[in-house]
């Protein structure tokens, strides 16, 4: 009865224990797919395409005639500028008038014939009916009443005249900006066919404090009259003629001549052979978008040569992108713009090259318009009233094609993959490939792995094989415990101790393990020539423990002697000789120096999972082998090994997904720099240290932030897949054995 009773106790703490041990590997399960939603919930808005709600448009009165118009950042009034000069704000949920004024000193009988506003907005470039050209900086104010009700009201406009002469050219085309303490302003003028680029700066007399314009005018003759032009950054001018031609200018150094630039395009590309209808600027002014007849739409940009001059370089075309395409609209922030139609217009990105989806367009459209918050697209019509559609941009320069493949950014002299996802001026453009991080990540798994893998198994077959007793657990205890060390410590050591230490020793590190090895099999010949009874006081391997202190006064000697080694060998260190020779450039924290560190914390979980899998092969078969007359190591490379290699493979798999997450050693080791090079001599950036560094300072819900959050799901799945190929080679193995 008692016994019945104990068993019954024993079998309800069996299912309990079971129960415990179920829930706990369901709770992993969770956890882990909860992680990987989490992540996929993160980075899926990356795939939405942008939106135009124009069902729930609204239809404000914005005035009468004018030639440019514009919206406050929060869409509640707007201005338009008049042929007479007048500023006339508005309010867009009423209608009523807020605020007129003339920023133009214009004479009697002068109008404005010509204004064009800057990509970024705040900026207006005028000419007027007797020649002269004018730059306009003013803002729509915000004001707050004791109600918290806003009002507007415009700022002081600062008006600077940049061509003064009343010649009565007429001016048909013109650009204008203020970049830093300079101001840019381009013209065409139509009856001679020529262009001007004009620069001025503003001087401050320290003494008196009186401001001074300084203006200086480059000419250059056209072949045809220009019909648009556009300004680059840093006084670039883009201009496109009637004739169907593009051409590009920039000034040399000291602004004394205006260079033309050759002319490029990329492969399988051709520029378009119809006329030029407008050419317009993208935020950041390092591309132009040309508009052509024939419903063509081209992106140029200028990119640098090898002779340090420029060329215009023809990156994208499209072909009838909507129909009757007559101009396009920018994004006051980003490379995205509006190709623009008789009744439909797309949303492009010029980065990646891509087109969107297309939206109705009110037939009679004047002028059209991104908010400066980007959350609604602005229409003017033709009876006077702006139409205000909502928009979702969401993230359309954050693509698969600027993920994974070359892309022509701007400023570089060629397609690359480039991650660098800040830049000093919010009109930057983000760069944002994730292929030099994948690189760097396999970079330093596979130079983590070289060193380590080769010492762990090795190791850990003649710990499990060769040694006996007290000797095999305290080695195992010993290479257990280093795999405690933080890696932050592991990082600081790479860092201040191992790069500066290897700078001038690099020819004996590489050559350490060759000379280790060669001594290696010396001695063991020499070993197997001393007399048998000397050899039998050395048993269950013990006899290997004789050749550490020499391994360690070898390696001792060849690292001392490593600058004077490679001084005799090569005249040089070995970086400066490659660097020389061949132009393998050289970093002081690079992938080997990473290698090394990381192989602290690779070396201890490979050699604890390899050394059970050789226990864990039956002994009858290693004893059969040594009594039919194998030797030690005949047993085990032929015996013990070939059961075993399951376990062995899933170590060096594991030791992998352990190489590939690895974050701090990386990040203090390495330069940090995200390059798709393979040389073991220069730094690189993995996708674990990319995300602690850039992830703390991401905007929330931004585009690089949810990038990141996609490249941290990439390194997840890249682990988990490694994780689950060792384990399944693990389980198969197990059942063959």
């Amino acid at each position: 009865m008692a016994r019945r009773a104990s068993d019954r106790r024993r079998n309800r703490r069996d299912r309990l224990a079971a129960g415990i041990v179920r829930l706990g590997g369901a709770g992993v399960v969770l956890a882990v797919a909860f992680l990987a939603a989490f992540l996929v919930r993160e980075a899926l808005p990356l795939a939405a395409r942008p939106e135009i709600h124009d069902d729930r448009a609204r239809v404000a009165p914005l005035g009468g005639d004018g030639l440019l118009f514009g919206v406050d950042p929060f869409v509640e009034a707007g201005w338009r500028l008049t042929a007479e000069g007048v500023l006339v704000l508005r309010d867009l949920r009423d209608g009523a008038t807020l605020a007129e004024a003339r920023p133009f000193d214009l004479a009697a009988g002068e109008r404005l014939v010509a204004a064009r506003l800057a990509p970024s907005g705040g900026v207006v470039a005028a000419a007027t009916s007797t020649g002269r050209v004018a730059l306009a900086e003013f803002r729509v104010v915000p004001e707050y009443g004791d109600d918290l009700a806003r009002t507007y009201r415009f700022s002081e406009a600062k008006v600077r005249w940049l061509r003064d002469e009343a010649d009565g050219a007429p001016i048909t085309r013109l650009d204008g900006d203020v970049e830093d303490d300079r101001l840019w302003l381009a013209y065409a003028v139509e009856g001679e066919a020529r262009v001007h680029l004009v620069r001025g700066r503003l001087k401050t007399n320290r003494l008196t404090g009186a401001e001074r314009l300084s203006v200086k005018d480059l000419a250059a003759d056209l072949p045809a009259p220009a019909a648009d032009l556009a300004l680059l950054d840093h006084g670039g001018l883009v201009v496109g003629l009637s004739d169907g031609a593009v051409l590009g200018f920039k000034p040399d150094r000291r602004f004394r001549t205006l260079d033309a630039m050759p002319t490029t395009a990329a492969s399988g590309l051709e520029p378009g052979s119809g006329g030029v209808l407008a050419v317009r600027s993208l935020v950041g002014r390092g591309s132009v978008l040309v508009v052509r007849v024939g419903d063509v739409l081209e992106h140029h940009l200028p990119r640098p040569r090898e002779d340090a001059t420029l060329e215009l370089y023809l990156a994208h075309a499209w072909e009838a992108p909507v129909r009757g395409l007559r101009d396009v609209a920018v994004s006051p922030r980003q490379r995205v713009f509006f190709a623009l139609g008789e009744d439909e217009l797309r949303i492009g990105q010029s980065t990646a090259g891509r087109l969107y989806g297309r939206s109705p367009l009110a037939p009679g459209w004047r002028g059209v318009l991104l908010a400066p918050r980007e959350d609604v697209l602005a229409v003017w019509q033709g009876d006077g009233a702006v139409r205000l559609e909502p928009v979702e941009l969401h993230y359309p320069g954050f693509t698969w094609e600027t993920w994974f493949t070359r892309i022509q950014y701007e400023g570089l002299p060629e397609p690359a993959y480039v991650w660098q996802s800040t830049g000093g001026t919010e009109s930057y453009e983000p760069k944002v490939s994730l292929v030099p991080l994948v690189v760097g990540t396999l970079k330093g798994a596979l130079w983590a792995l070289l060193p380590s893998i080769p010492i762990a198994l090795l190791g850990a077959l003649y710990c499990a094989r060769f040694l006996r007793g007290r000797a095999r657990e305290a080695v195992k205890s010993f290479v257990e415990l280093l795999a405690g060390i933080p890696s932050v410590v592991l990082g600081f050591l790479g860092a201040l101790y191992l790069a500066p230490k290897m700078n001038d020793r690099y020819l004996s590190v590489l050559l350490l393990p060759l000379v280790l090895a060669l001594a290696a099999l010396l001695l063991g010949a020499l070993w197997a020539r001393l007399p048998i009874q000397w050899r039998r006081r050395f048993h269950g391997g013990r006899a290997a423990w004789l050749l550490l202190p020499l391994f360690f006064l070898l390696a001792d000697f060849l690292l001392r002697s490593g600058p004077g080694l490679e001084g005799w060998l090569l005249g040089e260190p070995l970086t400066a000789w490659l660097r020389d020779r061949f132009e393998v450039p050289f970093e002081q924290r690079n992938a080997l120096v990473v290698g090394l560190a990381m192989g602290f914390a690779v070396t201890p979980l490979v050699f604890t999972l390899a050394e059970d899998a050789f226990r864990n092969v039956p002994r009858d078969l290693s004893e059969a082998s040594l009594a039919l007359g194998a030797t030690e190591w005949q047993t085990a490379v032929r015996v013990v090994v070939p059961p075993a290699l399951p376990g062995v493979v899933a170590a060096s798999m594991i030791g992998l997904g352990r190489a590939v997450g690895e974050t701090m050693i990386v990040l203090m080791a390495t330069g940090n720099t995200p390059i798709t090079s393979w040389n073991p001599f220069r730094g690189f950036r993995t996708l674990s240290a990319n995300l602690a560094v850039e992830l703390p300072e991401a905007e929330k819900g931004a585009g690089l932030y949810r990038t990141l959050f996609l490249s941290a799901l990439l390194l997840f799945a890249m682990t988990f897949v490694v994780n689950l190929a060792a384990e399944w080679v693990r389980v198969r193995g197990r059942k063959k054995l």
